[in-house]
């Protein structure tokens, strides 16, 4: 038989408890105490561990944890390069704005140029409808919307080929 005394606290006050209830009691709040100190987050000296209720962020000895900033070196002091620098710039570039820009276009000039029938079956297909429903809304087969809808993809894909 051990002959060390083991107390849990109840509202505060320290109560004399066998070992397997201590255990019991504060092996979640070891868990979550060696968590939080590996991440820098707590700060409770073991003479205060008794005190511990495992809900670190009310906690006196909480700490906010590491702190990542996007300026911080990431070579070393020396290094010039930070966090910050190997972030994706997802900003599209000059560049390519002004090839959309003649793309869509090149695009709207040669809609404008098909047959009242060829540039409706490219509104509808924009729209989302599948050939059938093309068919419906048009009052036509859907083996002529098929065939005419390919007569004008070759149309657009001749014209701009230069893009795609």
């Amino acid at each position: 038989m051990s002959n060390h005394r083991f107390f849990i606290p109840v509202n505060g006050t320290p109560i004399e408890v066998s070992e397997e209830v201590y255990r019991a009691y504060y092996q979640p709040i070891w868990n979550t105490r060696y968590h939080a100190q590996k991440n820098g987050e707590c700060r409770c000296t073991k003479a205060q561990l008794w005190k511990c209720d495992g809900v670190c962020p009310g906690c006196p000895f909480y700490a906010a944890g590491k702190k990542v900033s996007i300026d911080t070196p990431i070579g070393g002091e020396d290094d010039e390069l930070t966090l910050g620098d190997t972030l994706a710039d997802d900003a599209p570039s000059a560049e390519s704005i002004i090839m959309d820009k003649e793309l869509l276009d090149a695009l709207y000039d040669e809609l404008n140029r098909l047959d009242p029938d060829g540039r409706r079956i490219c509104e509808l297909i924009m729209q989302g409808k599948t050939e059938r429903e093309i068919a419906v809304d048009m009052g036509k087969r859907q083996s002529t919307i098929n065939y005419q809808k390919n007569k004008v993809f070759s149309i657009l894909r001749e014209a701009l080929k230069d893009f795609i």
